[in-house]
């Protein structure tokens, strides 16, 4: 690579500035700058040439017009090797510019902040993607840096003389990554559209995929408007896994659902997922009751679990699951005695995460074969319930059966659960079958196994959820078998006449959602 000898730099971001122009500055890179870049610069010591010594012009229209001009296009995008094109450099009086460093107007942190039209106008920038697209165009000759989290190796490199063709390339892909994920925000921003391509950014290579012979990496998606689960805080223990980020987000997603089911401030609660199934969940009027009744669910599948709290976890909880093998626990925030307690656990990660919104948007994306599919994810909560048989819930029962809802959505189909409500008035997971070919299987051969254990349950007083139609009687003669009589399930079959008829002969109480909750 040739030497850097002229370095263009234009930065909103003005992190770590500091540093990379005294790297420049030691080794007599002429800077160029513009506005509040070039004051800063000055300000720590380092001369710079304006930006209107290069273009022949100053700053106008309020700096909406700096960089943008033929002196600057050309100097960036003259080939540093063709013979005529550095022929008409000379005679043009272009020289080459070798360095762009710059990064945008902060549109995004404007449409976050839901500023006005107006405001989010100006915060479009037009000189920066150009230099910055220029600068990757031609980056067998320039080297373009577009955040300061770059500016770290570049220094290095620089300074060791070891800034090479295939740095340049993997600058240059970052920076049209850069720019259209800019451009797919405005797009989006201004039009109000819910969705478009989906961006990949902030890429982080995992120890492994689903097992140890796949590769993986975890990139920062924006398609919700909930916090993103790469910026959870980590407080303790190993690198999470693939496998652990998907249960994580199983975990979150459903631990918050039951919580928004009922509505009620004073409940606490706790999801305990398994290979992205809730095995525990539970909502209870005391912390520590609600981590028991969520464990007491399935103690079984319990081993090895992630763990979500939507309350601060204290050392009580802590010293609780001292002796249990569990892989990650994951709250809004931690006591600083529970952090010491769990230190005592050195793989065990412990993961601060702020609650899920209660009006949560996202756009789900699943890769098939040479394709993508993109829907919404399935936020909707069950809350209204048409009796369909003769005989009706109790009104006391109501909260249960949404609790229930908020559980069965979240197990892989075809989903059974049984909740059921303690003498104190807390709800959990007492039995669940899922992810199995018929509803049947799920019944008999994994739901009213689990709920067997549970003493402190009556099957009778429990609510059966289902998270799509019986297509035949046959799901309720089974639940009659086993003194199932409550039970809420979407309804929508050719069959639910008969369905229903089942239900009033044997004095089931039943209830139809109207809305199906697959989860394949």
């Amino acid at each position: 690579m040739k030497e850097i000898k002229r370095a263009l730099i234009s930065v909103t971001d003005k992190s770590g500035l500091k540093e990379l122009v005294a790297a420049l500055h030691e080794r007599q890179v002429e800077i160029i700058s513009t506005g509040g870049t070039a004051k800063k610069i000055q300000e720590m010591g380092i001369p710079i040439t304006p930006i209107e010594k290069v273009t022949g012009n100053p700053e106008a229209f309020g700096g909406r017009m700096k960089t943008i001009s033929f002196q600057i296009g050309s100097a960036l995008l003259f080939k540093r090797e063709d013979q005529d094109h550095q022929a008409q450099a000379k005679d043009l009086g272009v020289e080459p510019i070798d360095l762009v460093v710059c990064n945008l107007y902060q549109f995004e942190k404007a449409a976050r902040e839901n500023a006005e039209l107006d405001q989010l106008i100006e915060q479009i920038d037009i000189g920066g993607p150009s230099m910055i697209r220029a600068a990757a165009k031609n980056h067998e000759s320039i080297s373009v840096l577009t955040g300061p989290s770059q500016y770290g190796e570049f220094i290095q490199k620089f300074k060791t003389s070891n800034i090479d063709q295939n740095y340049n390339k993997a600058l240059a892909l970052s920076a049209f990554q850069l720019t259209s994920r800019y451009d797919e925000m405005i797009f989006k921003t201004l039009s109000n559209a819910e969705s478009a391509s989906a961006q990949l950014t902030n890429k982080k290579k995992l120890r492994y995929g689903e097992n140890p012979h796949q590769s993986a990496n975890l990139f920062k998606l924006e398609n919700t408007n909930n916090q993103s689960l790469v910026d959870a805080k980590i407080h303790q223990g190993k690198e999470l896994s693939y496998n652990n980020i998907l249960d994580l987000d199983a975990a979150w997603k459903s631990c918050y659902d039951a919580y928004y089911s009922v509505e009620k401030d004073a409940l606490r609660c706790v999801s305990l997922v398994k290979h992205l199934n809730p095995a525990g969940l539970a909502l209870a009027h005391s912390k520590t009751q609600a981590l028991k009744l969520a464990w007491a669910g399935d103690p079984v599948s319990a081993f090895g679990s992630i763990i979500c709290f939507n309350y601060e976890v204290e050392l009580e909880q802590a010293k609780w699951l001292s002796d249990k093998f569990i892989e990650i626990v994951v709250a809004p925030s931690f006591a600083p005695e529970a952090l010491e307690a769990f230190s005592k656990k050195k793989n065990l990660r412990v993961i601060e995460l702020a609650p899920k919104k209660r009006e949560s948007i996202e756009q789900v994306y699943r890769s098939v074969s040479g394709a993508m599919l993109v829907q919404e994810e399935d936020h909707v909560l069950d809350r209204e319930l048409q009796f369909v048989t003769k005989k009706k819930f109790d009104e006391e029962l109501l909260p249960l059966a949404r609790f229930g809802g908020a559980a069965c959505k979240h197990l892989k189909s075809n989903a059974i659960c049984l909740v059921s409500q303690t003498d104190e008035g807390d709800f959990w997971l007492t039995g669940a079958g899922m992810g199995q070919p018929n509803r049947l299987d799920s019944l008999r051969q994994l739901t009213i196994p689990r709920f067997r254990d549970k003493k402190d349950a009556k099957i009778e007083e429990s609510i059966m959820v289902s998270d799509a139609f019986f297509p035949f009687r046959d799901s309720v003669d089974t639940a009659n078998e086993y003194n199932i009589k409550n039970i809420v399930q979407p309804g929508g079959s050719i069959k639910d006449k008969e369905v229903i008829a089942a239900c009033d002969e044997f004095g089931i109480a039943m209830a139809f959602t109207g809305r199906r909750h697959f989860r394949h």
